[in-house]
């Protein structure tokens, strides 16, 4: 089963009230529940939001190159506030703009909304073309997907060390797939402040050793939003002695309005720095 993240994310609306003051860490189970609690939050906050991704693609040694600027859109399904639809819609390849990007957006917004999860799958297929030879366009939501509580039950939990330099009660857990998870899920890391449940980084890791696929998010407060999203995403991929490597920034968050015709409305980046 794929995670339902990376097309259609589903969440509770259940927002937490003030966090208490933790004075000892917290057992595994209770770390856990503190997580989960974030992750609803965290992608409840993140529903109608439209931010830039800067996503520079390049090999270590060739010459293949590839710069990619698009519009990542976080849309609540119609009528409902509880699930999220991913769209990576990509407006310039390497500073050109791309010409169809007006066509894609009618299709998906102004025809009959009959199918969100199929127009999502869509729309990121789309983007795929895109991306250089054998590169690849990662989702810098994947662990925060697992981190819910509809998928926690899908992995081992092991609580790590601290770590004082991201934060004075910021823990590393390691996410090990179940056997039923196995062949859908991979193995993660997160960092997260044990007395909230914030995540401060995230790591999705594919393989071994030095050859291990590995993608690693960071997250930061916006501080017009005033809520946690992803800021950078490095993704490095081993291709024998040419390693592919993606760097994905991102900014101008904004909240968008899906209108009852679902048209959406998208503020223009430019508008909010």
């Amino acid at each position: 089963m794929r995670l339902l993240l990376t097309v259609l994310a589903v969440v509770v609306l259940e927002l937490a009230g003030s966090a208490p003051v933790f004075t000892q860490s917290p057992d595994v189970n209770e770390l856990r529940r503190r997580v989960a609690i974030h992750a609803r939050r965290f992608v409840s906050e993140l529903s109608n939001l439209a931010f830039e991704e800067e996503y520079d693609q390049r090999f270590t040694l060739s010459k293949r190159r590839r710069q990619l600027k698009s519009d990542f859109l976080l849309v609540a399904y119609p009528g409902r506030n509880d699930v999220v639809m991913v769209f990576r819609d990509v407006r310039e390849v390497d500073g050109k703009p791309v010409r169809d990007k007006q066509e894609r957006i009618t299709k998906l917004f102004l025809q009959p909304f009959d199918s969100a999860v199929r127009r999502a799958r869509d729309i990121q297929r789309d983007g795929l073309r895109h991306s250089v030879d054998n590169g690849r366009m990662m989702d810098p939501l994947t662990v925060i997907g697992y981190l819910q509580p509809e998928y926690q039950a899908g992995f081992r939990f092991t609580v790590g060390e601290l770590v004082p330099s991201m934060g004075a009660d910021v823990r590393e857990i390691d996410l090990a797939p179940t056997p039923a998870r196995g062949k859908t899920a991979k193995p993660a890391r997160a960092w997260v402040s044990e007395t909230t449940g914030e995540v401060f980084k995230t790591e999705l890791r594919e393989g071994f050793g030095g050859r291990a696929l590995v993608t690693t998010t960071t997250f930061g407060v916006d501080p017009v939003l005033k809520i946690r999203v992803p800021v950078q995403m490095r993704d490095e991929v081993p291709r024998g002695n040419d390693e592919f490597i993606g760097t994905a920034t991102y900014s101008s968050f904004r909240r968008f309005e899906v209108k009852a015709e679902s048209v959406v409305t998208v503020p223009d980046p430019s508008s909010s720095r």
